[in-house]
């Protein structure tokens, strides 16, 4: 905001006493000279409340040059690595919500969908680390909630078009429309992301030690995986009148991509080959699609901050994957590997219904109470079959229902200085599984928890804060973790477990968060606990990889967090967000644990130059947090260097140019494993170097957006949903 000469003039000539000192010639000539002064405060960009943190995004300049993931890098408490992995808190089990509710789609999809989305269509990007009563107890670490703009208007038709391309040759292409027809408002925006074969390549090789028999297994491997990306989202609102609101919407993705890709396996003992073969899969293929519908209806009461809200939401994914592999050059091809074609064929549908209620009222300026309920029918189906040179060896047909009923009550206290939240959610969920092609035996179970959680909140003075929370979660099985169905083949077998149980972990933060004009401080300290989590089993049988899943894992860490904004000029940024901590996992079951200290950390300097040009620098690492007894990690590392500029009137064209990694041609990722029956090493090598060229532009006049409801449905969905 800049003020001008002619406000301070104006402030001058209230001053009676002032003014009349001054001759006509003096007046004249403090005019002058005030008319070439300006004054700028700046918006802050982070704020803190009592249960979130949250980054203005449509206040930063760099939103119109930027998409949604390198946005993200900016955020408190965020952390993204070179492949799109988003932790909060040094944690990847997060959700991802979009307007207050969850997405599915986001969830699932994140690097695809953030790549695709330019920054300047975001308000504000929130974090909630320790998710309260009224979010669902099937918990995650995390909630990051993107908020579109809104309450603006628009004049007649508005939009944005953006293209991004590389030497690897894939190119982002979005478009966003919006207009306002009365009281009706509609927005859409859709994205097609090309995945290249260059692109998507990968060097793969894995080592595996069996120590009962001595043998070593050797596999070596090179896949792409070239196909077309679609994201799309339709929102829509309809303002009944000043006290009632409905508004719907609908996200979706969707890809089918072709899996190529050739290598070969040699099983050793000592130097002597006992067996071992090649083989290709170019046949093979993976699509799938999730779509997220949604309604809300949204009623003001009289009464000042009162909100009644009702929604339904429709969430459904279908994953389809074919594997067909050839073999040949055989060497000692054992009896019982007597075919040539190897054909596996997975369906996977999901389907979930969720029916809402909420109600926030208000009982006096300090006190409020928030109650609510919420249905789920939730219903996850698989289906596959195995086939050896056209002969079907096995088949699974099966189906896992969970309806959960729940119920939560929050209260909440403010005051100027102090704020607190404490609230109670019960769950009942019924869990159903049946074997339709017979294999086993239905079952079911019922579950029921109480979850607690608490939170205060102090603000010191104008620039300091402390915030101490407590809760607690549950974590249900999903179908990838409950599926029966046995898949074996050369070197490996996977089962999942029918008979798993919901597990409880729970946390304990304290924050510190210190804003001001220059930096902006946020320093965490968070310890995490719990027992019976759902792990991974390994074991070796007859040399080959088993793997399953129990409620057999404890699990234990003390991670810090530290986010920085200090901006030393006007003309001059510097942002990181770094963790650290130590994380251990023990299996009782097994006689294993694992412990290691562990960070992950992105750090981005910006500067501006000349002629409206900006010069940003990035760089960042990861190492991931110890997750089960077997493996670990070794640290990754990144960094990039990109230059941006605005053009033509209000800024409406935008260019970026960048190198990603310009030191650093391939990324080498490598997981150790070590478990009484085998150690080993998966190492893979990518492509991390190329060039990039981002380009959008603004057309038609904006001022309002989709109305959203202020509250919505929040799923926090399950442990072993596998991302697609």
């Amino acid at each position: 905001m800049k003020t001008t000469g002619f406000l301070l003039t104006a402030m001058c000539a209230a001053s009676s006493v002032f003014c009349s000192a001054q001759t006509k010639e003096d007046s004249i000539r403090w005019e002058i000279l005030l008319n070439q002064v300006s004054v700028t405060a700046q918006k802050p960009l982070v704020k803190q409340k009592n249960d979130r943190i949250s980054y203005d995004v449509a206040s930063d300049d760099d939103s119109k040059t930027l998409n949604t993931m390198n946005m993200l890098r900016k955020v408190p408490f965020l952390t993204v690595d070179n492949d799109g992995n988003i932790k909060i808190k040094g944690s990847g089990n997060i959700r991802i919500f979009k307007d207050g509710r969850p997405n599915n789609s986001f969830t699932n999809n994140a690097k695809q969908v953030f790549e695709a989305i330019p920054a300047s269509l975001i308000d504000r990007i929130e974090v909630i680390t320790e998710p309260g009563a009224r979010y669902d107890a099937e918990g995650v670490d995390g909630i990051l909630n993107i908020v579109m703009k809104k309450n603006v208007s628009i004049d007649g038709l508005m939009g944005t078009v953006a293209l991004q391309t590389d030497n690897q040759g894939e190119p982002v292409g979005t478009l966003y429309l919006g207009t306002k027809l009365g009281r009706l408002d509609l927005s859409t925006t859709y994205s097609m992301i090309d995945m290249t074969k260059s692109g998507s390549e990968a060097d793969i090789s894995q080592n595996l030690n069996y120590k009962a028999s001595g043998s070593s297994m050797n596999v070596d491997l090179y896949q792409n995986n070239p196909g077309l990306v679609h994201v799309v989202d339709l929102s829509a609102s309809y303002e009944l009148d000043s006290l009632n609101l409905i508004s719907a919407s609908l996200d979706g993705v969707a890809y089918n991509v072709k899996i190529n890709g050739y290598g070969g396996i040699r099983m050793l003992n000592g130097e002597n080959t006992l067996w071992g073969y090649s083989d290709d899969y170019s046949n093979s293929r993976q699509s799938y699609y999730n779509f997220d519908g949604k309604v809300d209806y949204q009623h003001l009461t009289r009464r000042q901050g009162e909100i009644f809200t009702l929604s339904y939401l429709l969430s459904t994914s279908d994953t389809h994957y074919q594997l067909g592999e050839n073999y040949f050059d055989w060497v000692n091809r054992p009896a019982s590997y007597d075919f040539n074609r190897y054909f596996r064929d997975n369906d996977g549908m999901f389907v979930e219904h969720t029916f809402q209620a909420d109600w926030e009222r208000p009982i006096s300026q300090m006190h409020a109470l928030n109650v609510g309920a919420k249905y789920i029918n939730r219903n996850n189906s698989a289906e596959g079959h195995q086939k050896h040179d056209g002969e079907l060896i096995s088949s699974n047909d099966f189906s896992h229902v969970t309806d959960v009923l729940a119920a939560y009550a929050e209260y909440r206290f403010t005051s100027p200085k102090w704020s607190a939240t404490a609230g109670l959610r019960y769950e009942y969920a019924n869990l159903r599984a049946r074997f339709h092609d017979g294999s086993a035996d239905n079952y079911g179970r019922r579950l029921s928890d109480f979850v607690p959680f608490a939170s205060l909140y102090y603000k010191i003075d104008d620039a300091n804060s402390l915030r101490l929370n407590y809760s607690s979660r549950v974590e249900r099985p999903g179908i990838d973790y409950l599926n029966p169905f046995r898949h074996e083949d050369m070197i490996q077998i996977e089962q999942g477990n029918p008979y798993l149980d919901s597990s409880r972990p729970g946390k304990v933060s304290l924050t510190h968060t210190f804003i001001s004009p220059k930096i902006v401080t946020s320093f965490s300290v968070t310890s995490s606990f719990g027992n019976d989590g759902i792990g991974s089993i390994l074991t070796a049988e007859n040399d080959k990889l088993c793997s399953t899943y129990g409620n057999v894992q404890k699990y234990a860490s003390h991670i810090a967090n530290l986010y920085v904004r200090w901006q030393p000029t006007p003309k001059t940024n510097l942002t990181a967000n770094l963790d650290g901590g130590w994380a251990k996992v023990s299996n009782d079951n097994l006689g294993l644990s694992q412990e290691r200290w562990y960070g992950c950390g992105n750090i981005s300097f910006l500067q501006d130059l000349w002629w409206k040009v900006k010069l940003q620098v990035n760089a960042g690492c990861s190492q991931n947090a110890v997750q089960d007894v077997y493996t670990h990690h070794n640290m990754q590392w990144w960094h990039g260097i990109g230059l941006r500029r605005s053009f033509l009137r209000e800024d409406r064209l935008n260019v970026m140019v960048g190198v990603n990694n310009p030191f650093m041609h391939r990324e080498h990722f490598r997981q150790y494993i070590n478990q009484p029956d085998m150690t080993g090493l998966l190492s893979q090598k990518q492509v991390r170097r190329w060039c990039v060229v981002f380009v959008s532009y603004r057309f038609g006049n904006l001022r309002s957006s989709v109305k959203k409801a202020n509250k919505t449905i929040e799923n926090d969905d399950l442990v072993g949903q596998k991302k697609q």
